[in-house]
């Protein structure tokens, strides 16, 4: 009678790294859903978005005939890159496969000139060892929930808010990268990824100029405020609360509830704007870890 389990053979010690291309992405979609070592920071992108884009910085890593792991790290002109997913399949040893992957995807990460690489520290199987591969806590990342509908009242300034359109997209990277450091900052794909995805998107202007923006989306049935930038030479003049009203409007509108949002635990603004508009903290944060890269 055949064995219900088989028990996977040993693995080979050999690793081979070479570059994952489309034609992996079955291979990958098992992969994935079926190893308890997968870690998703996919962004606004699927892993066939990413192997399809020729900045990804995609490896895999292959034992005899089995990908034992995979790591996707997008190489593109920003100055700190993200680890997009990273993958270990059952039964392989986790640091020998992600040395093997990591030493692949540095090369062209220095190559394009990035300075850092960043990754959320979570599920804890890539935690406990992104120490090991150099990475060390940057900040923590600390999620807040609205429960109710309130909006509460705000001025009047100036300015007209409205849906953003391709043509604003140069003026929202530019404030963008004028309110966030580095670490945050999107590139122009991305934003014009994230204007045709999200299910809100919008901009506020000031004496003609864009000068902040804002972007949430729906999940199941929750909404989820994902970014708001204020140009910093237009802050502290309500345009922030303006666009947070706007969108828990729409949010609220939607039917979306709870509303969630992260932000930075030493962004005090932030979490002071937040509060006045009913946003507590849920008690959780996630831990953002760096690696700077050595050229």
């Amino acid at each position: 009678m055949q064995r219900l389990f088989a028990r996977r053979p040993p693995a080979p010690a050999r690793l081979d790294v070479r570059p994952a291309t489309l034609a992996d992405r079955g291979a990958l979609a098992r992969l994935t859903e079926h190893s308890r070592r997968t870690h998703f920071h996919l962004d606004w992108w699927s892993i066939d978005d990413w192997l399809a884009e020729a900045s990804s910085n995609a490896w895999v890593a292959v034992a005899g005939n089995h990908i034992a792991g995979v790591v996707i790290v997008p190489a593109n002109e920003l100055p700190v890159a993200w680890v997009r997913l990273a993958a270990i399949a059952d039964g392989y040893d986790t640091r020998a496969v992600l040395d093997a992957l990591f030493a692949a995807a540095l090369p062209p990460l220095r190559a394009a000139g990035t300075g850092s690489l960043a990754c959320l520290a979570y599920p804890d199987w890539l935690t406990d060892y992104l120490p090991d591969l150099g990475f060390t806590p940057f900040t923590d990342v600390t999620h807040f929930r609205k429960d109710d509908n309130s909006i509460p009242e705000q001025g009047s300034p100036a300015l007209t808010v409205r849906a953003a359109t391709p043509g604003d997209l140069p003026a929202v990277l530019a404030n963008d990268r004028a309110a966030f450091d580095p670490i945050w900052w999107h590139t122009l794909d991305s934003l014009a990824r994230i204007l045709g995805d999200a299910a809100h998107f919008i901009v506020s202007e000031l004496d003609g100029r864009i000068v902040g923006h804002a972007f949430s989306d729906v999940y199941v049935g929750r909404g989820h405020l994902i970014r708001l930038a204020v140009h910093p030479d237009y802050q502290r003049r309500g345009i922030g609360a303006r666009l947070l009203a706007e969108e828990l409007t729409y949010l609220l509108a939607a039917g979306a509830y709870p509303v969630t949002l992260n932000t930075q635990s030493n962004n005090f603004t932030s979490q002071t704007l937040y509060r006045r508009f009913g946003f507590a903290p849920t008690g959780e944060s996630t831990t953002v870890m760096l690696r700077q890269i050595v050229r």
